[in-house]
């Protein structure tokens, strides 16, 4: 089952780390914080419609998505911006924020299993 399969690719961290095992504790422990840090901002800013907040915490967490091949981050901050662009009603919002949340908590746990 697909969302059985991990989040975290450690492959995808050694190979931008050029293959420095040393360095993947110290990725994951910086991805945590910044992590943390998307998933508040991104419940906050959606949630109050701040498509200014949303925007800045989407252009900081983009290029680790990428490089991550987080794939899910970037579809779901992209339906959030249209959800506020278009109006759509709050329970949209809160169903993307729960998405998203989920996600993340996901994530970060791989995330800290990695950093320790």
């Amino acid at each position: 089952m697909e969302s059985e399969k991990p989040l975290v690719d450690k492959q995808i961290i050694l190979d931008l780390l050029y293959g420095d095992e040393n360095y993947v504790k110290e990725f994951a422990a910086a991805s945590v914080e910044s992590f943390s840090e998307f998933k508040n901002n991104f419940e906050q800013s959606v949630l109050n419609k701040d498509m200014e907040t949303l925007r800045k915490a989407g252009h900081k967490i983009k290029p680790v998505a990428m490089m991550m091949k987080l794939d899910a981050i970037l579809e779901m901050y992209e339906r959030s911006k249209e959800y506020i662009e278009h109006e759509e009603p709050d329970s949209k919002l809160e169903a993307v924020t729960d998405e998203m949340n989920q996600y993340c908590g996901r994530l970060l746990n791989e995330l800290k299993v990695l950093a320790d």
